[in-house]
């Protein structure tokens, strides 16, 4: 496996329900981001070919579908791994919240279904039931979807795994706090437990933790009308024993970048042993 990844989170704004526009919008920003940088790895944000789809289930994708072939062809023509962001995959269970990652040759080598769905999304989505992390020529890479930052036991088992870097697509918006945000209008709850999940799930698990998101305005089309949100951005990379390395303080389109040394995760375990501790931890709980 490399040593040094270099990896980038795009942020983009999503038009629910404009397939085309997404993915020619998706092409255009990682064919930017490639221009003058060699990149390994390119991370897209949650819901990124359709927006969410409460209401709007007949545009449910699978891994089949023409829009991920798109994926599979970029990351065949740029020869870099993409994590597609997410979309909603239709499966004789139910609809889940599905991304991918997909290697240089196009193929698609790891499926993840989020396992911890946001409050809106248990009407019409089902839960994951597993998350795992796969070897690649670039290291071990696991995903999890938005809210499941919230859970650090997702990122405990991805860490007992031995996985190098995490990938978080994600649809966050300002919105999220729901009542809270006019109970406490001065609160910006959503994107201040962004900024302190983000480095504690990469500096407790000892991995790179690469959380993309959405841009500008979010839309979301209900049964007879649409309500408008704002993104909260803050997309962002973290990394062991540095925390934030890089990172949009804002929620405009744009990327971010960064060259990780894969022997930082290393070498914080060599010196905290979390990982070997958390083993333990869960080997004596089941004894």
């Amino acid at each position: 496996m490399k040593r040094f990844i270099s990896v980038a989170a795009i942020q983009m704004e999503i038009l629910t329900l404009q397939v085309n526009t997404n993915l020619q919008k998706a092409k255009s920003l990682l064919e930017d981001a490639l221009k003058g940088h060699t990149l390994d790895l390119v991370v897209l944000p949650e819901d990124c070919i359709t927006g969410p789809l409460p209401y709007n289930l007949e545009y449910a994708c699978d891994i089949t579908s023409k829009t991920i072939v798109f994926f599979q062809k970029l990351a065949r023509e740029h020869q870099v791994y993409i994590v597609c962001g997410s979309f909603i995959r239709k499966k004789k269970e139910g609809y889940f919240n599905t991304s991918l990652l997909i290697n240089r040759e196009g193929d698609i080598v790891l499926e993840y279904e989020k396992n911890n769905l946001w409050t809106p999304e248990r009407r019409y989505l089902t839960a994951g039931t597993s998350v795992s992390a796969v070897k690649t020529s670039i290291g071990t890479i696991g995903i999890v979807i938005c809210w499941d930052l919230a859970f650090p036991e997702v990122f405990q088992e991805l860490a007992l795994q031995g996985v190098d870097i995490v990938c978080c697509p994600s649809y966050w918006t300002r919105e999220d706090s729901g009542f809270l945000l006019k109970k406490y209008p001065d609160a910006n709850a959503e994107a201040t437990m962004v900024d302190a999940l983000c480095p504690a799930r990469a500096l407790e698990n000892e991995c790179l933790v690469i959380y993309a998101n959405g841009a500008n305005k979010a839309e979301i089309f209900l049964r007879t009308t649409k309500i408008t949100e704002t993104q909260i951005g803050h997309t962002q990379i973290c990394a062991p024993l540095y925390g934030t390395v890089s990172k949009l303080a804002n929620n405009k389109e744009g990327v971010i970048y960064y060259n990780y040394d894969r022997h930082l995760g290393r070498d914080a375990e060599n010196r905290y042993h979390l990982r070997k501790d958390k083993q333990k931890s869960l080997v004596d709980t089941n004894s």
